[in-house]
């Protein structure tokens, strides 16, 4: 595996969010702090596109891994089965991105949006976020399965 997955589930300004890209898709809207890491997952046997909408992303993040590359974008990911990836926010905002899956369909691929709502002020996020948490480590687990 490659991206965050040996990296631990709170960082020192808040949480890990961590989004499960499966098989199936299904839109997704996640809220958190600025500090808090967005990491999405790829337990899928295809190939995923995370798009971001936002041609100045850049500005309003504070971390990123596995996103844009030498022949990838800056706004978007695209990871193997098992591959990760992930991101900071430091301001304040709505963030929308695309999922990009291939499909063994005849259309061959799906495209599913979702939305990371950063709320708080800029430069807050000492405090985690607990409204999304699934299990006592802070990390949530949303699944596009």
């Amino acid at each position: 595996m490659s991206g965050c997955q040996a990296l631990p589930t709170v960082t020192r300004t808040g949480d890990v969010k961590t989004i499960i890209l499966g098989e199936g898709a299904a839109g997704q809207e996640i809220a958190v702090n600025p500090g808090d890491e967005i990491r999405w997952v790829n337990e899928g046997t295809r190939f995923v596109e995370i798009v971001f909408n936002d041609p100045l992303l850049d500005r309003h993040l504070s971390c990123k891994n596995n996103l844009g590359g030498v022949l990838t974008p800056g706004d978007t990911a695209r990871l193997a089965p098992n591959e990760t990836a992930s991101i900071c926010f430091r301001d304040a905002g709505f963030f929308r991105y695309t999922v990009r899956m291939e499909t063994g369909l005849t259309f061959g691929q799906i495209n599913v949006p979702g939305l990371i709502k950063v709320e708080g002020k800029s430069g807050e996020g000492t405090e985690p976020t607990h409204a999304h948490t699934s299990d006592r480590t802070g990390a949530t687990s949303a699944s596009f399965q």
